[in-house]
C-alpha cells in the first residue's frame, strides 16, 4: 500500500507500509538496501555467515533503516570506504560486517571516542624539583604517620 505525504518543502513523499505498520520512504529503502548491497560485495562469504538468508538481511535493513537513512548520500560511501581500508589493514575490529561500526565510520574522525593528543613537552627542572619537593614531604608525612624512621 502506498501513500503520498508532504515533506516540509512540500514534495511528496513516498512511503509504503509493511505487513507489521512500518513505514519506510523508498529513499530510505535505496539507502539502505544499497549499504547492505555494498556491505555484500566487501565481505563476501562473511556476510552470508552472517546474514545466510533474504529473511535476515530482510530484517537486518529493517533494524538499521533509520541510522542509515540519517546519513547522507556521501557519508555513506564515506562509511563503506573507511571500513574497506580498514579490512584491509587487518583491523580486527572491522574482520565481520558490524553495521553499527562501520555507520559511526561516517562521522569526522574528530569525533570519535578517542583522540590521538600531541605528546606534551618534556617538563622543565623547575616542574621536577618542585614535584619532588612535594613528594618527600608527602613520603615524610606518610612515615611520621606509620611511625616510621624515614621520617625529614
Amino acid at each position: 500500500m502506498t501513500n503520498d505525504l508532504q515533506s516540509s518543502d512540500n514534495s511528496p513523499i513516498q512511503t509504503t507500509h509493511s505487513s507489521t505498520g512500518d513505514r519506510f520512504s523508498e529513499e530510505q529503502k535505496r539507502k539502505t538496501v544499497l549499504f547492505f548491497n555494498r556491505l555484500q560485495l566487501i565481505y563476501g562469504h562473511r556476510f552470508t555467515v552472517q546474514w545466510p538468508d533474504e529473511k535476515t538481511i530482510r530484517l537486518a535493513r529493517r533494524e538499521w533503516a533509520g541510522e542509515v537513512d540519517a546519513l547522507s548520500w556521501e557519508q555513506l560511501e564515506t562509511a563503506l570506504s573507511r571500513a574497506k581500508a580498514k579490512l584491509i589493514e587487518g583491523d580486527g575490529d572491522f574482520y565481520w560486517p558490524d553495521v553499527g561500526r562501520i555507520l559511526g565510520l561516517a562521522r569526522d574522525r574528530k569525533s570519535a571516542a578517542h583522540q590521538n593528543l600531541q605528546p606534551a613537552l618534556p617538563e622543565g627542572d623547575s616542574v621536577k624539583q618542585t614535584r619532588r619537593k612535594a613528594a618527600r614531604k608527602g613520603m615524610a608525612r606518610v612515615w611520621s604517620i606509620l611511625g616510621g624512621g624515614h621520617a625529614e
